[in-house]
């Protein structure tokens, strides 16, 4: 079974989404915020490649792999797109030495230098890059960030990987679209890159924001449910497909942009998955939550 509960309609999610997104205090969550990382740079190369690294390693809570991201920004140097086309792997791979996050080892951020510096030789940009792979400018984001990541895949990494194989940790920075996940982590780098509105910074002026797809955690899963912008259990591309499409009814322009505000109001303890009388009593999402009218029936049954 791949669905339960209802679909709220997109008149009752209109007003409690709008208010949340019209409402959210950004500026207090963005130190809790993946997006921190890339903000720090004022240069658009520079945000561009700290904006992809930071995505790549998103797996897990900020505080766990912003440490390990600081260690590999700390090292690049005041300007990481210049580091980065300038890497030469005989020569700097020890700058990484010691890196341990989870999957990723040392040689995972070598080989994502050497892939990153090809691609900016080859393209001069990160998004000239995802632009010459997209070859239905007006079609769903999946078969072009299927280019786009293949592109970092496929490259030459001899150098890295002798024997031909890429290690297992470089290939999670990468997920496909084919392969049916979430491809959270790529969805959220892009939905910084092509939204122009804070807290994103919209560089990439060449991808429509309504083309986007709301990058799926666990945060933004339970919430999605809560509210019934999904039926879905498993979270995969075809669950990210479905909040979207249900947000496009809402803003077909903007069908992402309530995707911070739904990741943090969960993140920051404001949504417990259930319905308490205290934390849900000033949420603004009561009126669609399944969990508070369940806590009504309930009572009401009582």
């Amino acid at each position: 079974m791949v669905s339960c509960g209802k679909l709220t309609s997109p008149a009752a999610l209109r007003q409690p989404l709008e208010r949340l997104y019209r409402d959210f205090d950004y500026e207090a969550r963005l130190g809790r915020d993946a997006i921190q990382y890339p903000l720090r740079y004022a240069d658009a190369a520079d945000r561009e490649i700290v904006a992809l690294l930071t995505a790549c390693l998103a797996y897990g809570r900020v505080d766990l792999f912003g440490r390990a991201l600081e260690r590999a920004l700390s090292v690049m140097g005041p300007s990481p797109a210049a580091f980065v086309r300038e890497f030469d792997a005989a020569r700097d791979a020890a700058v990484f030495a010691g890196f341990i996050y989870r999957f990723n080892r040392p040689r995972d951020l070598v080989a994502f230098c050497v892939a990153a510096r090809d691609v900016l030789a080859r393209h001069g940009t990160l998004e000239k890059c995802f632009l010459a792979g997209d070859a239905e400018p007006r079609g769903p984001i999946g078969p072009a960030l299927e280019r786009f990541a293949r592109a970092f895949l496929d490259a030459d990494l001899r150098a890295v990987f002798p024997h031909g194989r890429s290690s297992r940790g470089y290939r999670h920075l990468f997920p496909l679209p084919s392969v049916g996940g979430p491809c959270k982590r790529l969805l959220l780098f892009l939905r910084w890159m092509v939204r122009r509105e804070a807290p994103d910074f919209g560089l990439w002026t060449g991808v429509s924001p309504s083309r986007l797809l709301i990058p799926v955690d666990t945060h933004v899963e339970n919430m999605s449910r809560a509210v019934g912008l999904t039926r879905r259990r498993s979270r995969n591309w075809k669950m990210a497909e479905e909040i979207t499409g249900r947000l496009a009814l809402l803003d077909p322009a903007d069908p992402v942009k309530y995707d911070f505000a739904l990741c943090h109001t969960r993140m920051a303890g404001d949504c417990l998955d259930r319905r308490d009388p205290v934390v849900c009593r000033p949420c603004g999402l009561r009126e669609v939550c399944r969990h508070w009218k369940r806590g009504q029936a309930r009572r009401r049954r009582r």
